[in-house]
């Protein structure tokens, strides 16, 4: 087991799979830098500005994020036709674990670097509103669940259809869909599995004034029945994603 995770480590290195691991902190950096709040009334509620948006750039980057990293997961794998020759060399379980478990490390990573960068732009900003722990927990969990399930998802697809393609225009067209369904009535939301993010957020705008500008954030309690659905989903992709491994020929 340790072999193939080894071996799959090295292919990462040789992909530069860490540049996909640091874009995407990366987009939410530039991101949450352009639309920070600034001047000296932003500094009580700064870092909730930048909680209430965290979901919603994670509808629009972690589907084609996930879909990145599951597609070049499998990229040597699919373009080289060398699924036979691997089964011959490792049990079909230890290849599927071992690149499950790497795969799961890459998403872990970029949810952790995303909220140091959330936190460390908050700090550099001077905001005070730093949050409770239990809300980065919080916050951590659903993004880490979610990406989770799109990530399985996504290598769900790649390994199905021996091609990368359908998953990275899956996750771009994911990610046209979950922004759309943050306009749409909440209950249909719940029907997009791509923008969980969304619905799970804990920081919600509360009011806002046209006239005088003047924004109003809220906390309101944990989406902890969404956030079992989503691990159950990752679950069962996951279970899935296996079963199709089992099953495929080569």
């Amino acid at each position: 087991m340790l072999r193939s995770l080894h071996a799959e480590w090295q292919k990462a290195r040789h992909r530069h799979d860490l540049l996909v691991c640091l874009l995407l902190p990366t987009a939410v950096l530039l991101w949450s830098g352009y639309s920070a709040p600034d001047g000296a009334k932003s500094l009580e509620h700064g870092f909730h500005a930048l909680f209430y948006t965290l979901p919603i750039m994670n509808a629009v980057l972690m589907p084609v994020g996930m879909a990145m990293l599951a597609s070049r997961l499998w990229d040597v794998e699919v373009k080289g036709n060398t699924l036979k020759l691997l089964y011959t060399l490792q049990s079909r379980r230890h290849l599927f674990v071992a690149k499950a478990m790497l795969g799961t490390g890459e998403v872990l990573l970029i949810v952790v670097l995303e909220l140091l960068v959330v936190l460390l732009l908050g700090r550099y900003n001077g905001y005070r509103d730093f949050p409770p722990a239990v809300q980065l927990l919080y916050l951590a969990a659903c993004t880490g669940i979610v990406a989770l399930m799109l990530f399985f998802s996504e290598m769900l697809l790649t390994i199905l259809l021996a091609n990368p393609l359908p998953a990275l225009c899956t996750g771009i067209a994911g990610a046209l869909v979950g922004l759309f369904s943050a306009f749409l009535p909440p209950i249909v939301s719940y029907f997009v599995p791509w923008g969980y993010f969304i619905p799970l957020g804990s920081y919600i705008l509360a009011s806002w004034d046209p006239d005088t500008r003047v924004v109003v954030y809220g906390i309101r309690a944990f989406n902890l029945p969404l956030l079992v659905w989503s691990g159950v989903l990752a679950v069962f992709l996951f279970a899935f994603t296996w079963h199709a491994i089992r099953q495929k020929e080569v």
